[in-house]
């Protein structure tokens, strides 16, 4: 680390410098006095990263459970830049939620929906395409690769013809911040509670609802109660109106999306695993309401 110093004063200072391994991010990831996280990456993004600190900065103000930006900066002799927020504790969900009790797992997921909400409320640049133009022209293509996977020839007319038939629901839906890979891995859990949300380099513009659609891909196999209570607190101040009517349509999005880039990846046979669990969720999608919602208890 002693190369990066003369170009960040904050780690400079630091006594404390403890790398961090976990995650799937590209990202060299320090924590600094457990105060600061420090991200270094490649400048070869630098306006998304800079737009991605810039979202964080605005964020913070809709809710604590957010990370504050405190230094963006660039290190052109190595073409590499970095980021500093603060640092949020805790364990993420995915590992720590099995170590709470089930009415703990709830209300820590109604907290993260609760909050996730308040990150909803920030709109998108008025630049931004319409969420139905910029949604269907980017299933279209996956529609198409999706074509040449070997998938069951029934599973697959079924994704494609509801997807299809139903697409149109998304007209009229709002642009607004998405975090856009909201699952279990990228919320904290502290003291037994929620506490936060975390790794936003994915985040998106578009319908807020979308921000949910992995929820039965990877959270509900983690805990029930935890994902149940996401929905239950996003929807604590309104009306669940026609959420899970376009829920249902992006967890099949996901699935076709998911089977595409599990194809590229050397990853289709768990993605397959994962996508088959959620149709059988959905009753071959002829329910929107999701069996693992409506567990009892």
């Amino acid at each position: 680390m002693n190369e990066y110093q003369a170009y960040i004063p904050l780690l400079a200072s630091a006594k404390r410098v403890v790398k961090i391994d976990k995650g799937f991010s590209f990202d060299q990831k320090f924590v600094l006095d457990n105060r600061y996280l420090l991200r270094i990456f490649a400048d070869e993004n630098d306006a998304r990263r800079r737009t991605e600190f810039e979202t964080i900065q605005k964020l913070h103000v809709y809710s604590k459970y957010v990370p504050e930006a405190i230094e963006y900066g660039n290190i052109y002799e190595k073409k590499e830049a970095f980021m500093i927020l603060t640092y949020l504790p805790g364990e993420d969900a995915e590992v720590s939620l099995k170590k709470l009790t089930n009415e703990e797992q709830y209300h820590a997921g109604y907290t993260a929906g609760e909050e996730l909400k308040k990150l909803h409320k920030y709109p998108a640049p008025k630049n931004i395409p319409t969420w139905y133009e910029h949604k269907r022209q980017k299933t279209e293509k996956y529609l198409e690769q999706f074509e040449s996977l070997e998938v069951d020839e029934n599973v697959r007319a079924m994704l494609t013809s509801y997807i299809q038939d139903n697409m149109g629901q998304m007209q009229g839906q709002p642009n607004m911040f998405q975090h856009d890979d909201f699952h279990p891995s990228n919320l904290l859990i502290n003291d037994r509670k929620f506490g936060g949300i975390i790794d936003f380099q994915r985040m998106d513009w578009g319908d807020p609802i979308h921000d949910l659609h992995k929820l039965g891909f990877f959270s509900s196999r983690i805990s029930v109660p935890f994902t149940r209570g996401i929905i239950d607190g996003y929807h604590s101040k309104t009306g669940i109106g026609n959420f899970w009517e376009l829920y249902s349509l992006y967890s099949a999005m996901h699935i076709v999306s998911a089977l595409v880039w599990g194809k590229q990846m050397g990853n289709f046979d768990k993605m397959l695993a994962y996508s088959l669990d959620v149709i059988h969720d959905h009753n071959r999608f002829n329910k929107t309401i999701p069996r693992w919602y409506e567990v009892i208890g």
